[in-house]
Parts: C-alpha cells; structure tokens; sequence
C-alpha cells in the first residue's frame, strides 16, 4: 500500500511537470504588450461634490490645458435642487471621462480619498511612445 501511494505521488508530480510546459499551458501564460516595455503615463482625475468651493473636478497633470474645471455645490434646500445638482455634476463628470477616453487613456482604477469627503479619483494610464 506504501509503495503504491508513493507511486501515486511521483507520478503525479511527474504528470503535472510534463503538463507545465505543454503548447496547451504555454498559450495560456500572459505576456505582456509590447508597449508596457516602454511604461506608462499616469493621469489622475479627482472628483469632488460638496460645498461651493468644495465641488470640482482637479486634473494632475493638467488635460487639454485644464488643471480643474468647478461643479455645482450640492448643499442646497430642497430634494429637487439636490437631485438636479447631482446630475448635472455627473454629467460633466461623465463628458471629462468620456474626452479622456477619446484620448486614448485608459481606465485603471477609481478609489476614494481619504483628505476630501465626497470625492473619488480615476486614475488613468496611456502608454508611452
């Protein structure tokens, strides 16, 4: 019974070595583009909704010459105002994605921070040429 388990083992450790470097797995290993060997640029658009003077959209660096463009301040009376302010910020938040897109950035994450309440950044990658 030992013997047997001990066969059981090796051939199965010899099974998957064989299997490691078969056409089938190496098709399935991911290489890299050829523009990541050049890097990328980095560009981080932060989006915060709050008070006036607190609601804005920051660029770092700037995008098509624009380091930050304000958005309505969402502290008003009234579900109404509130609501419409809200859209008409996504709107313009979702037009300033939608440019950087068209600009051949690339989407890599979105995240809160932790200085400013109400706010999220979209960091963008696009290959270097």
């Amino acid at each position: 019974m030992r013997t047997l388990l001990r066969f059981s083992i090796l051939s199965s450790a010899l099974l998957s070595a064989s299997l490691l470097h078969s056409p089938l797995a190496c098709a399935q290993v991911v290489v890299p583009a050829a523009t990541a060997t050049h890097g990328y640029d980095f560009l981080t658009m932060t989006a915060a909704e709050g008070a006036k003077g607190l609601s804005f959209i920051l660029f770092a660096p700037a995008f098509q010459g624009k380091t930050d463009i304000p958005l309505e301040a969402i502290n008003v009376v009234g579900t109404e105002k509130y609501k419409e302010r809200i859209r008409q910020n996504g709107q313009l938040i979702n037009e300033q994605l939608s440019a950087l897109t068209l600009a051949g950035w690339e989407l890599v994450s979105i995240y809160t921070t932790a200085t400013l309440t109400n706010s999220r950044c979209y960091l963008f990658r696009k290959a270097k040429n």
